[in-house]
């Protein structure tokens, strides 16, 4: 009887040992399968396999919710997720797998994957220009990292590169010559050629043309004796610094070379040094040949920087819909919840996309818009400056002279500076004060008296409740109407008089230029108002109009008689300003 529970207890125990023997192998087994799986991963990755990288460290996280994977197991899928997200640019999706293997690697505390995380969201803190971070995980890795190590080399070369963009050169200086030591000590020539080019770098920043041309000649050389492939960057900087330094036709020679094997935007680079050099030689042709190439190369960049971008939203729609079908094969119950989630997916796109395409549109009128305007103003600037008008001026300036009218000359030459002055500094300006085109008014009525063999009467009246500094107009309106009034209006007429007239109405500025000339015949007024066939009124008109497009009837202008009961008519042209739309329109 004792024997028999004995026998029974020692097999209990055996067949317990056993489950537990297997169960031990089964685990070991399975570490042992994701860890190869794990560095199969890692190989792809060095082979530029992003995808597939990306597949079977996915694979391995997903387990990892089911089974019990050692951190190390994760961490380092974690750290390959975010280097594959980081050569595919998704540079968000990247700093939140550096995140998660951080978070692993602190609790863990193995200093190799800590410095390689540092270093990762370093490169990729500085990618996006958020340089501050940028160097304080980069000077965490390099804290890390053993004193003399390739991997140190690889951290203070980014640093060094990093602090140069932050224009902190002095200390990017030390760290490149600290890391050419290490360099030179551990034997890494091709490291060494890398170092030298980034010094080259340093130095063109700094305008120090011999010690660049210097280092872009030794990093050629290590590579040379490497047998590498011509450094594109490193010839160009050697060029740029040799034609800096005057030594053009040496520069050229380095452009050239390599200007057959580069692409993209280091070709683009090439040309408009090139470009730049030939223009130092004074060889037009040769620099309108290269401008011409740098232009179309230009052109082919954006348009496939555009069927990228394209290609990307393909991919990213394509990666979408293959996760939709697995999750509509997983969940079969969730199927009208997903298609409505596709529906909304689809309907946003398109908003988005008619957003965008209502965007480009407007943008595209908008500048066309300020084409037209600015060609408006340009054209009114000639004719305010005509040269019949400054000749005439200056011929009147000398009668003076010869006369030896000290007095009247100086008032005239010193009348004529500013209306010139103030023309000149309104055309580059989209509104004027209202004082300050008061005061261009006067002077050009000024002189335009003087200079007249009759000369006419004229006065400017302007409401005293009217603050002329606050009131804004559009520049180059007013002066080609009183033009017209001197030059067609009152003409033979026996007692010549202008008049302009400044008030408020209705909270709208009315400017009313008025003569006591022949007037207006019936049709001239049936012609849409228009006070004389002259290009100048024609050019107002126009910049009204588009005046008008940008600011819904901001200017109204009416052309009248001014004095219809008496022989000499006289016209009228009232311009009125909307001044409840001025703070809209000065926006």
């Amino acid at each position: 009887m004792h024997k028999q529970i004995f026998s029974s207890s020692f097999l209990k125990v055996g067949s317990i040992l056993l489950l537990l023997y297997m169960h031990m192998q089964m685990c070991v087994g399975q570490q042992h399968s994701r860890t190869v799986l794990i560095d199969s991963a890692d190989l792809l990755l060095k082979r530029g396999l992003t995808e597939e990288s990306k597949s079977l460290y996915n694979e391995i996280l997903t387990s990892a919710e089911t089974e019990a994977l050692p951190d190390t197991l994760r961490l380092r899928s974690h750290l390959g997720m975010a280097r594959a997200w980081h050569m595919h640019q998704q540079l968000d999706s990247s700093l939140q797998s550096y995140l998660k293997a951080l978070q692993l690697a602190k609790s863990t505390g193995q200093p190799s994957f800590l410095t390689d995380i540092y270093m990762g969201i370093g490169v990729l803190q500085a990618q996006v220009k958020n340089l501050t971070d940028a160097i304080r995980y980069l000077q965490q890795a390099d804290s890390l990292s053993p004193q003399i190590s390739i991997k140190k080399l690889q951290i203070r070369i980014n640093l060094a590169n990093t602090l140069m963009d932050a224009d902190r050169d002095k200390e990017a200086l030390e760290y490149l010559q600290e890391s050419l030591q290490t360099a030179r000590l551990l034997g890494q020539e091709a490291i060494q050629a890398i170092i030298h080019t980034n010094l080259s770098n340093l130095f063109i920043k700094a305008k120090n043309w011999e010690a660049a041309i210097r280092h872009s000649r030794e990093s050629l050389q290590l590579r040379d004796q490497l047998q590498q492939p011509p450094s594109i960057v490193t010839y160009n900087n050697l060029g740029y610094a040799l034609m800096q330094s005057g030594q053009l036709s040496e520069g050229k020679k380095a452009y050239l070379l390599v200007l057959p094997i580069a692409h993209g935007k280091q070709r683009q680079q090439l040309l408009k040094n090139l470009k730049d050099l030939s223009l130092l030689q004074n060889d037009y042709p040769a620099a309108l040949q290269y401008f011409e190439d740098y232009d179309q190369l230009k052109d082919s960049i954006q348009q496939q920087e555009i069927e990228q971008r394209i290609a990307e939203i393909t991919q990213a729609y394509e990666s979408a819909e293959k996760s939709r079908q697995i999750q509509f094969l997983q969940h079969e119950n969730a199927t009208s919840r997903q298609q409505l989630t596709t529906v909304i997916v689809g309907s946003l796109l398109l908003i988005l996309l008619i957003c965008l395409a209502t965007y480009l549109y407007l943008k595209n009128e908008r500048v066309r818009r300020e084409l037209s305007h600015s060609k408006t103003k340009n054209q009114l600037l000639r004719a305010q400056l005509n040269p019949h008008f400054i000749f005439n001026s200056l011929q009147h300036v000398q009668h003076y002279l010869y006369k030896n009218d000290k007095e009247t000359s100086m008032a005239y030459l010193s009348n004529f500076a500013r209306l010139m002055r103030a023309t000149l500094a309104h055309s580059n300006t989209d509104w004027i004060s209202l004082e300050e085109e008061i005061e261009l008014l006067r002077n050009y009525l000024y002189l335009q008296r003087l200079a007249s063999f009759k000369p006419f009467h004229y006065h400017v009246h302007v409401d005293p409740e009217i603050d002329l500094s606050f009131v804004q107009l559009p520049p180059m309106l007013l002066q080609p109407v009183v033009e017209n009034a001197i030059k067609h209006g009152i003409t033979d007429q026996p007692d010549p008089h202008v008049a302009i007239d400044v008030c408020l109405e209705d909270q709208k500025l009315k400017i009313r230029i008025s003569d006591n000339g022949r007037g207006l015949s019936t049709g001239s007024i049936d012609r849409s108002n228009n006070l004389h066939k002259s290009m100048g009124m024609q050019l107002v008109n126009k910049r009204i109009r588009e005046i008008n497009k940008q600011y819904p009837n901001f200017v109204e202008v009416v052309t009248a008689k001014a004095h219809p009961t008496k022989t000499y008519t006289g016209t009228s042209v009232e311009f009125l300003f909307d001044l409840t739309k001025q703070s809209e329109s000065r926006l």
